[in-house]
């Protein structure tokens, strides 16, 4: 097969250390650079995003339960085979049949696996939003900045400013975080507490369950920023698990 024309990976920007926070997109960019598939990013500010993306004809990531359809990142274009395509997951399935010669990353038969998987990798850590959504906060330009924060505040049901001041409900955010991803931690763990991981979650080869756990300690690297005093606390948690897996899968996490 040639090799397929540049695929365009759509994100939105933020000023901090590879611009990319979204977890979901750095699957998709981490399946790409596993491939070797060559890509391009093309930025679209986060207070756009729906507008760009229906002006591109990129269609929606889902359909909401009242009908309403929802546009976010990440999308591709593929120009080989001229697809507009969003959601990290209908991406990924999308690049294992169209590419069969790169390294396959959903291993037949696993979809609902995975999706149970993101379902409750996401509920252990998520819970850090609120501590990192600031940081992002602050790294937006002004217009995406506003409704980035207004969706923070909208969560936490206070100002961004009462959050940032209020010590005693971050500490607990932390605990509580701390402990969630403690209970993610015993499932790479036999009930004797012996490791169960080959080199990767389902052995010798990466898969989309590494792209899960992966994308999400990512998100927290990119979020917080390495070396950080937040990361420097998240990265000794349950014995230097969750930084293992960022120095994993960090090879891939090139932004093109």
């Amino acid at each position: 097969m040639q090799s397929p024309a540049m695929i365009t990976l759509y994100d939105f920007p933020t000023s901090l250390p590879n611009s990319c926070i979204s977890p979901y997109v750095w699957r998709v960019r981490f399946a790409l650079n596993i491939k070797g598939i060559k890509h391009q990013t093309v930025w679209l500010e986060f207070h756009e995003l729906e507008k760009r993306m229906k002006e591109l004809g990129i269609p929606p990531s889902e359909i909401l339960a009242d009908g309403t359809p929802r546009y976010t990142v990440p999308a591709i274009h593929d120009p080989s085979t001229n697809t507009l395509i969003s959601d990290s997951l209908k991406i990924v399935q999308y690049l294992d049949r169209t590419y069969p010669e790169t390294p396959r990353i959903i291993a037949p038969g696993t979809t609902v696996l995975n999706v149970t998987l993101d379902w409750a990798f996401r509920q252990n850590i998520f819970g850090l939003y609120p501590l990192l959504a600031p940081n992002v906060v602050a790294h937006m330009n002004p217009e995406s900045s506003q409704k980035y924060q207004a969706i923070l505040e909208s969560r936490v049901k206070m100002s961004l400013q009462e959050f940032k001041s209020d010590e005693a409900l971050q500490a607990k955010l932390w605990k509580d975080a701390e402990d969630a991803l403690s209970i993610a931690n015993s499932w790479f763990k036999t009930s004797d507490g012996e490791e169960r991981l080959g080199p990767w979650i389902m052995g010798d080869n990466v898969s989309y369950s590494d792209l899960i756990v992966g994308s999400g300690v990512a998100w927290i690297a990119t979020c917080s920023v390495e070396e950080s005093e937040e990361w420097r606390k998240f990265e000794t948690w349950n014995n230097g698990r969750w930084k293992g897996l960022w120095e994993k899968v960090k090879p891939y996490a090139q932004v093109y």
